[in-house]
């Protein structure tokens, strides 16, 4: 297989969203050529998914460390700040979450090389392993949304009204 064949197949098994593959692909380009060095690159579902896009996208180590932050941040700061240090959380997810998953795809991909010499063989474990997309990230997100809707709903109509 050429090189040049073989690139593309890995990334495609790691991605494993065939409508992104453009889209990542420019990002992952935009990643190699300023090197080694944490880089910005806007991806609005990072910013609206912020936990849910890291396990969306197979990342369980950042998606543990933003939902830690998360409920860190939640619990120690006042409830004036609270939207403001969230809004710039999000916007940092926002910005550097591809990078993180650029990251990802590069550590496996390593890792899988050194241990496996076909490259069918590691096309297939980046697939089925590795790579891809967590397809239940989605419907747990939005069943943990409208169960948060319901409990506050649920909360707010215990509040006694005023005469």
């Amino acid at each position: 297989m050429k090189q040049a064949d073989y690139e593309k197949e890995m990334f495609e098994a790691f991605i494993a969203t065939p409508a992104k593959f453009a889209w990542y692909q420019k990002a992952f380009d935009y990643f190699d050529k300023k090197g080694e060095k944490l880089s910005w690159y806007w991806n609005i579902w990072a910013l609206l998914g912020g936990f849910w896009y890291f396990l969306y996208r197979k990342q369980m180590k950042m998606a543990l460390i933003v939902l830690f932050a998360a409920l860190v941040l939640g619990a120690i700061m006042p409830m004036q700040l609270i939207l403001p240090v969230f809004l710039i959380m999000g916007l940092l997810i926002g910005g550097f979450g591809t990078y993180y998953v650029y990251r990802l795809y590069l550590e496996k991909r390593e890792e899988i090389e050194a241990v496996i010499p076909e490259d069918e063989k590691r096309i297939i474990i980046m697939q089925a392993k590795v790579g891809g997309i967590n397809r239940w990230a989605i419907p747990m997100a939005v069943f943990a949304l409208v169960s948060l809707i319901l409990i506050i709903a649920g909360l707010m109509s215990m509040v006694p009204q005023k005469p």
